[in-house]
């Protein structure tokens, strides 16, 4: 069984296409969400790793999540999670 790619910037699961991010050819990207990657670019600029850190966690905690969920991911979304995703290395 293969494992779900996750997004090598945010660490959101991308479990249908329309997830993952777009290459500058238009291809999908392999390592980067939607989200945070777009025609070969961040669509967050070059935030440092703590401009994007908030921001991120402001969208998770102002997403249409259930309690239970958003208690989940506060636990789990850590700088210590974030710095081992491959774009913040």
């Amino acid at each position: 069984m293969s494992k779900t790619p996750q997004c090598q910037s945010c660490g959101m699961p991308m479990n249908k296409a329309d997830e993952f991010g777009i290459e500058t050819d238009g291809s999908a990207s392999e390592k980067y969400c939607i989200k945070c990657y777009d025609n070969g670019q961040w669509t967050n600029g070059e935030a440092t790793f703590d401009e994007f850190y908030e921001i991120s966690l402001r969208g998770f905690q102002n997403s249409n999540m259930n309690k239970v969920q958003k208690y989940f991911l506060n636990k789990m979304y850590t700088k210590k999670f974030l710095k081992k995703l491959d774009r913040w290395k």
